[in-house]
């Protein structure tokens, strides 16, 4: 193939290729205006993807290309063609031209950059305000949630005392209430003996020393109690000692509340009498007799609910002193 020929074939590859470059120099330049200098572009051909490179280093590689290409081109037509002035003169402008092309991508992208710059400084800005207002608005909410939270905490501690102080007067009232139903009712309760209480009635007679003591003519409480001890004991063969708390018994058994298991209780902390009962300290004997009430209720010798309470021992005291 003549040389012509072989310049010509590679003029139009190298100008074809240069159309080529040109064309991706203006995809770059509108995906550069779209997308960022950050976005990906992605290589395919035939729906087959051969690679992604940044839209950036894309514009500059098709801007060299361009360049290249049209500088071989250019190259190739002038090897082609005689040394013609006006050939030169051509050329020259071609060049011009491409360098105003390069000037006019150059300050494209030098204000692409200064926007692209501008909008980072105003949403840096506005990110900052933001961040600002929310700063203010989450320390306002945090203060406001602190302040109510010790008000709760202040408000609970206040209803609690008042619910202690209500269960406790409460409780108060209820213990009032119950020593009052118990004096009511010990003031009103009748004795468990009197004078006339005949002896086969009264518990804490055996039957066999009830048959001795009415062969000598003792037959009730009154009498009982007016016979000496000494004598009820050689009359009736039982001991001197039986005798007297059997005495002391029936004389505790005339104060109203008390009944057998607690005058059996009052006799062994050493109270025999109703004189004796009414000279005692109630919290004194209440130790006394519980302490006693509380071993028998061990042995099961006395129901748990026999047990007595203080009040109960105060208002025996109270009897007997009336």
């Amino acid at each position: 193939m003549p040389a012509n020929g072989k310049n010509g074939a590679l003029t139009w590859i190298l100008g074809l290729l240069t159309l080529f470059a040109v064309v991706n120099v203006i995809n770059a330049l509108i995906q550069l205006n779209l997308s960022g200098g950050g976005a990906l572009t992605y290589f395919s051909l035939f729906n087959t993807t051969f690679g992604s490179i940044n839209t950036e280093t894309y514009f500059w590689a098709s801007a060299m290309a361009m360049l290249l290409l049209f500088t071989a081109t250019c190259f190739s037509i002038y090897r082609g063609l005689p040394l013609d002035p006006s050939l030169l003169q051509r050329i020259t402008k071609v060049e011009e031209t491409l360098a105003s092309n390069s000037n006019m991508v150059e300050n494209t992208q030098i204000g692409f950059f200064k926007k692209l710059e501008d909008s980072e400084k105003l949403h840096e800005e506005a990110f900052h305000r933001i961040s600002t207002n929310l700063e203010e608005t989450r320390k306002e909410v945090s203060d406001s949630l602190t302040k109510q939270s010790t008000a709760l905490q202040n408000m609970e501690k206040e209803t609690g005392k008042s619910a202690d102080n209500v269960k406790k007067q409460a409780t108060d009232l209820s213990k009032i209430k119950k020593s009052l139903e118990q004096l009511e009712s010990t003031k009103n309760e009748k004795p468990k003996v009197n004078g006339q209480t005949k002896l086969e009635d009264f518990k804490n007679v055996p039957s066999n020393l009830a048959n001795k003591l009415s062969h000598i003519k003792i037959t009730n409480v009154s009498e009982l109690l007016a016979t000496d001890s000494t004598s009820i004991a050689e009359r009736t063969g039982e001991l001197p000692e039986n005798i007297a708390h059997l005495q002391a018994q029936a004389q505790l058994l005339m104060v109203p509340g008390i009944d057998e298991k607690h005058s059996e209780l009052l006799v062994k902390c050493g109270v025999t009498s109703q004189r004796e009962l009414a000279n005692q300290d109630p919290v004194q004997l209440y130790r006394g007799v519980v302490g006693i009430a509380k071993t028998y209720a061990e042995q099961g010798k006395l129901p748990q609910s026999k047990v007595p309470t203080l009040e109960e021992v105060s208002s025996w005291i109270k009897q007997a002193s009336s």
